[in-house]
Formats: structure tokens, sequence, C-alpha cells
């Protein structure tokens, strides 16, 4: 596969992912699975399809990562490592966590650390470099801004639960990032 169709499609499969996760979030929000879930099949059936979009949001990083907007240099490598390594992260803890049923892993929150360290520093890396043009080169930064300011900050300073509504603003962003790979 030429590399500009393997870049597409890691568009295309981030674009997919945050529709799952989407899908994913109404199930959880409408019959109340929020971790640490009702141990229901379809607690783990909704879990499986957040593993799935996990992954899916993996495939898509590597797809920046052979895409190069955040530059070539130590600064972007660096910041798109920490980012795919937090997701990474994520996905090993939600397997953990079906195959042993129990959602307190250390990699959760070690994950999510990383996360949004990553996200921040590509989307600033991303922008700096300037490789992509227009909307395409902001869309890294806000979806790394949206998860610091409305969902992280949030919980970590007021203890305070996103929302269904949140969390799927935070969809959109992903998607957006996804779009701009496609169609960068």
């Amino acid at each position: 596969m030429k590399s500009k169709d393997a870049i597409r499609l890691a568009g295309k499969v981030g674009m997919l992912s945050a529709a799952m996760w989407l899908a994913a979030l109404f199930i959880e929000y409408r019959y109340g699975l929020q971790p640490p879930g009702d141990g229901s099949t379809l607690f783990y059936v909704d879990q499986i399809f957040f593993t799935l979009a996990l992954a899916g949001y993996v495939i898509l990083l590597f797809g920046y990562w052979r895409s190069g907007p955040a530059g070539e240099g130590r600064f972007g490598r660096i910041s798109l490592g920490i980012f795919i390594g937090g997701l990474l992260s994520l996905l090993v803890a939600g397997g953990v966590q079906l195959a042993t049923r129990n959602p307190d892993f250390f990699l959760f929150p070690v994950g999510g650390i990383l996360q949004l360290l990553g996200g921040l520093l590509t989307g600033i890396a991303v922008v700096i470099t300037g490789k992509w043009k227009g909307w395409q080169r902001f869309a890294p930064l806000v979806q790394g801004l949206y998860y610091l300011i409305v969902l992280f900050v949030p919980i970590a300073v007021a203890n305070q639960s996103p929302t269904q509504l949140t969390e799927s603003l935070w969809q959109v962003a992903w998607f957006f990032s996804s779009l701009a790979l496609f169609t960068a």
C-alpha cells in the first residue's frame, strides 16, 4: 500500500473510531454502564467497543507519525511518541480490565496523563511546524486542549465527572483530528 493510501486509511480509521466511541457512549449512558459497571454482558460488550475505538486511535496516531505533521525534529517525534504511548497504555489497561473485570488498574491514570501531555505537545508541534495549512493545522491542538480544559481539569480540580455531552464533543474533536489527517 502506498504511503499516501496508508495515511488516508489511518484517517478513515480515526473517523470510524470516533463514531464507534460515540455509539459506545450512548449505550453506556443510556443503560448506566459507567465503570465499574454492573458486570453484565452488555457492560463488557460496551467496553470492547471502547477498546476497539481506542485501538483505532492508535492507528490514527501512527498515520500522524507516517505523515509527519508534527515535524521530523525531536520535539514532534517525542510529542507524538508520548501520545502513542499514552493510548497504548490505555489500550493495555482496557484489555486487563476486560480480562480481570477490575477497573482499578494503574495504567489508566498513567495512560490518561500521557495522553493529555502527548495530545497537547503534538498539537503544539503541528501548529509550530506549519506543515498542515488551514483548519487542519489546528485540529490536533483543539483536541488536546479540549481534553485538558473540559475533561481533565474538572476531574482533577473539582472531582466533577464528565457528562455524555462533554465526552461526545471530545469525540467530535477526535473526528476532526482524523479528518485533518485524511484531507491534509
